[in-house]
Protein backbone atom coordinates (compact mmCIF):
# COMPACT_ATOMS: atom_id res chain seq x y z
CA UNK A 1 0.00 0.00 0.00
CA UNK A 2 3.08 2.58 1.07
CA UNK A 3 4.39 1.69 -2.48
CA UNK A 4 1.21 2.44 -4.73
CA UNK A 5 0.52 6.12 -2.51
CA UNK A 6 4.56 6.51 -3.10
CA UNK A 7 3.45 6.11 -6.92
CA UNK A 8 0.61 8.39 -6.76
CA UNK A 9 2.36 10.74 -5.02
CA UNK A 10 5.34 10.78 -7.21
CA UNK A 11 3.12 10.93 -10.42
CA UNK A 12 1.14 14.06 -8.88
CA UNK A 13 4.77 15.83 -8.02
CA UNK A 14 5.50 14.70 -11.63
CA UNK A 15 2.45 16.76 -13.19
CA UNK A 16 2.60 19.51 -11.05
CA UNK A 17 6.85 20.13 -12.07
CA UNK A 18 5.84 19.74 -15.84
CA UNK A 19 2.25 21.88 -16.06
CA UNK A 20 4.10 25.00 -16.19
CA UNK A 21 5.83 23.91 -19.11
CA UNK A 22 2.62 22.54 -20.22
CA UNK A 23 0.67 26.10 -20.08
CA UNK A 24 3.48 27.60 -21.54
CA UNK A 25 3.70 25.65 -24.24
CA UNK A 26 -0.45 26.21 -24.36
CA UNK A 27 0.13 30.51 -24.15
CA UNK A 28 2.92 30.21 -27.13
CA UNK A 29 0.55 27.87 -29.18
CA UNK A 30 -2.43 30.33 -28.67
CA UNK A 31 -0.60 33.44 -29.26
CA UNK A 32 1.57 32.15 -32.37
CA UNK A 33 -1.95 31.19 -34.04
CA UNK A 34 -3.69 34.00 -33.17
CA UNK A 35 -0.89 36.32 -34.29
CA UNK A 36 -1.24 33.88 -37.37
CA UNK A 37 -4.64 34.66 -38.20
CA UNK A 38 -4.16 38.01 -37.94
CA UNK A 39 -1.28 38.14 -40.59
CA UNK A 40 -3.34 36.24 -42.89
CA UNK A 41 -6.43 38.75 -42.08
CA UNK A 42 -4.03 41.24 -43.58
CA UNK A 43 -2.74 38.80 -46.64
CA UNK A 44 -5.77 38.48 -47.72
CA UNK A 45 -6.63 42.53 -47.53
CA UNK A 46 -3.68 42.91 -49.59
CA UNK A 47 -4.40 40.19 -52.33
CA UNK A 48 -8.22 41.80 -52.12
CA UNK A 49 -6.94 45.31 -52.97
CA UNK A 50 -3.95 43.91 -55.76
CA UNK A 51 -6.62 41.57 -57.61
CA UNK A 52 -8.65 45.26 -58.12
CA UNK A 53 -5.79 46.67 -59.58
CA UNK A 54 -5.43 44.36 -61.62
CA UNK A 55 -8.83 44.79 -63.12
CA UNK A 56 -8.53 48.36 -63.50
CA UNK A 57 -5.38 47.29 -65.51
CA UNK A 58 -7.01 45.21 -67.14
CA UNK A 59 -10.12 47.05 -68.58
CA UNK A 60 -7.53 49.95 -69.44
CA UNK A 61 -5.20 47.71 -71.75
CA UNK A 62 -8.70 46.30 -73.45
CA UNK A 63 -9.23 49.59 -74.04
CA UNK A 64 -5.93 50.51 -75.44
CA UNK A 65 -5.96 47.43 -78.00
CA UNK A 66 -8.80 48.03 -79.12
CA UNK A 67 -7.31 52.28 -80.57
CA UNK A 68 -4.21 50.23 -81.42
CA UNK A 69 -6.38 48.03 -83.86
CA UNK A 70 -8.19 51.07 -85.10
CA UNK A 71 -5.40 52.74 -85.86
CA UNK A 72 -3.68 50.03 -87.57
CA UNK A 73 -6.58 49.49 -89.72
CA UNK A 74 -6.56 53.37 -90.60
CA UNK A 75 -2.79 53.18 -91.44
CA UNK A 76 -4.13 49.72 -93.47
CA UNK A 77 -6.61 51.76 -95.50
CA UNK A 78 -4.42 54.68 -96.18
CA UNK A 79 -1.63 52.50 -97.64
CA UNK A 80 -4.12 50.36 -99.88
CA UNK A 81 -4.95 54.07 -101.19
Amino acid sequence: MKGVIRLETEIVGMFLKESGFAALFVWMLYSTMKTNKEREANYQAVIEKNQDVIETQAQAFSTLSQDVNEIKQIIVQDSKN
